[in-house]
């Protein structure tokens, strides 16, 4: 598939090329008319001539001429279909050029997005690193001993779970449990 930049070079290439049918079809058209023009004036003298001829040779040179005029007709005509094509071709060149214009915004708009979002990740990279150093420090990745944790993340928890499951008599576990602070207790129960 191709890039939207080879796209753009392409459809460049392709209005150049059409801008340069559109100025062919301006002289052909141009030519067209005085060509146009001319064969009228051919016509109009081929004409005059028939009629001062009428007398002489009248049937022959009337046929000649009339083969004249149709072939200068058939010719006019061609003429005519060259135009109306050739300026069919400038309209589908316009109609690229807008084309081709659209998808160049459309790519510097893509190119925006880009840089945004690029922009946009460099800073998550930054702040994960920050992350990963904050939780390391916090939770003792430098230290050489891990420290017991809940899967909270909390050491303190830890150690009253491990006291009080240490505690095997029930008495001594409502005792244990009475003394603890309230926010001791929720440690415990919201660590399970």
């Amino acid at each position: 598939m191709k890039t939207i930049d080879e796209q753009l070079e392409e459809a460049l290439a392709r209005i150049t090329q059409l801008e340069s049918d559109a100025t062919a079809s301006t002289s052909l058209l141009t030519e067209s008319g005085h060509q146009h023009e001319r064969f009228r004036q051919e016509i109009a003298a081929l004409t005059k001539e028939k009629d001062a001829l009428a007398a002489s040779t009248a049937a022959q040179q009337i046929t000649v001429l009339n083969s004249e005029k149709e072939t200068l007709t058939l010719a006019n005509g061609e003429l005519t279909e060259q135009r109306d094509q050739l300026s069919l071709d400038l309209a589908t060149a316009k109609q690229s050029l807008t084309s081709a214009a659209t998808a160049a915004e459309e790519l510097a708009k893509a190119k925006e997005q880009i840089s945004a979002l690029t922009t946009e990740v460099e800073t998550l990279k930054a702040n994960a690193k920050s992350a990963e150093r904050i939780a390391a420090e916090r939770y003792g990745a430098a230290s050489p001993q891990p420290l017991p944790v809940t899967p909270r993340g909390d050491a303190e928890a830890a150690t009253l779970i491990e006291k009080f499951k240490a505690i095997t008599d029930p008495a001594e576990q409502t005792a244990f449990w009475r003394s603890l602070s309230a926010e001791k207790r929720a440690l415990i129960l919201n660590a399970k």
